[in-house]
């Protein structure tokens, strides 16, 4: 049941990589833990979201890790107080693209008219 505890407020990104998000949020007087669910937005697949517990009041942040690179999820964060919980906050958030890294050493080994000849190793 939803009860009359304060919502959780300012949920903002503290960190984010291409396989983690790190959350923040100011905590609520009289809570004694938060609940977070998270789920991907792929519509083209039915998805369940993952929930989680954090059981202490002072808990005001969590890393959510093992996400897919380049893909948007559905955060959501309540404050319970052991008896109920209460309304969610919600924020949409995108993982960093998954980036190839650079070649390594890149050279140019012959000039050619018009251009040059390129050589490099694998990342």
């Amino acid at each position: 049941d939803t009860t009359a505890l304060s919502s959780t407020k300012d949920l903002s990104v503290a960190r984010l990589t291409q396989h983690s998000i790190t959350l923040s949020w100011t905590s609520v007087s009289g809570s004694s833990g938060y609940y977070i669910s998270y789920e991907r937005l792929d519509f083209s697949v039915p998805v369940t979201p993952t929930y989680m517990r954090l059981g202490r009041s002072d808990s005001t942040s969590v890393t959510l890790n093992k996400l897919t690179a380049g893909t948007r999820y559905k955060i959501r964060v309540w404050a319970t107080d052991g008896s109920g919980v209460s309304q969610p906050i919600e924020k949409t958030v995108k993982t960093e693209d998954d980036i190839p890294s650079p070649p390594r050493l890149l050279r140019i080994t012959r000039d050619i008219e018009n251009g040059v000849e390129l050589n490099w190793l694998p990342p």
